[in-house]
């Protein structure tokens, strides 16, 4: 969990400065935990809820792009001839709107798209929530680290909100779902297209919620924002 530590000076005349041996700035890593083996599957399949089981999140930006990661429990690469698939989701809010960072991996292919929604989940509440795709990202599928990496451009953000140096990133989630040869963004459709979360998506599995944890666009952390 990352707070914010406010420190205020008034010093007549004085100026405050840091020690030349301050340590630089905590990185932010692990913003969103989650305990193993807590997957809620209706029809459990001990080696694809693994893969879906989620032991942390974050996200970073850069100076161009954004990048959330999801770890896993353990982590295959997708196999097309597979028809049950699996599907990945960050969630953040920034300047009041809602984001959803999105990679499916299904027979059809990989795919990976960056969606708005008018509602978020919170944590112990059900619901679905429609979403409209704004734009696409690239994804990376680390079977190695055991973890799903998806970055986009923040001109994809900017329209709705513009994300710039310091700009807080909140209510921070992360999301799998089992899913059955489909994709959450049809690859014949183009953006924007609206899905309803969870019931177009896919059967939930597993959730982690980052509570009070934030991110500021632009500090440090563990992630490489693309």
């Amino acid at each position: 969990m990352v707070r914010a530590l406010a420190v205020a000076a008034a010093l007549a005349g004085g100026v405050l400065v840091a020690p030349a041996d301050a340590a630089p700035p905590a990185k932010a890593c692990r913003l969103v935990r989650d305990a193993v083996g807590d997957t809620d599957s209706p029809m459990p399949d001990a080696d694809l809820d693994r893969q879906l089981d989620i032991t942390s999140a974050d996200v970073a930006t850069g100076a161009k792009n954004l990048t959330v990661v999801l770890r896993l429990a353990a982590l295959t690469a997708a196999d097309p001839a597979n028809p049950q698939g699996r599907v990945y989701e960050f969630d953040f809010t920034a300047v009041e709107k809602n984001f959803i960072v999105m990679g499916s991996l299904l027979p059809g292919g990989n795919s990976f798209s960056v969606f708005i929604s008018e509602t978020r989940l919170e944590e112990n509440e059900s619901g679905a929530r429609a979403a409209t795709g704004i734009g696409s990202a690239v994804g990376v599928v680390d079977v190695a680290k055991k973890e799903i990496r998806m970055t986009a451009p923040l001109s994809v953000f900017a329209p709705h909100a513009p994300i710039g140096r310091k700009t807080p990133l909140v209510h921070l989630a992360a999301f799998t779902y089992r899913a059955n040869g489909y994709s959450a963004q049809p690859a014949h459709e183009m953006l924007p297209v609206e899905v309803e979360i969870t019931g177009d998506v896919g059967l939930g599995v597993d959730q982690a919620w980052g509570r009070m944890a934030y991110y500021r666009a632009g500090t440090p952390s563990c992630v490489r924002a693309g």
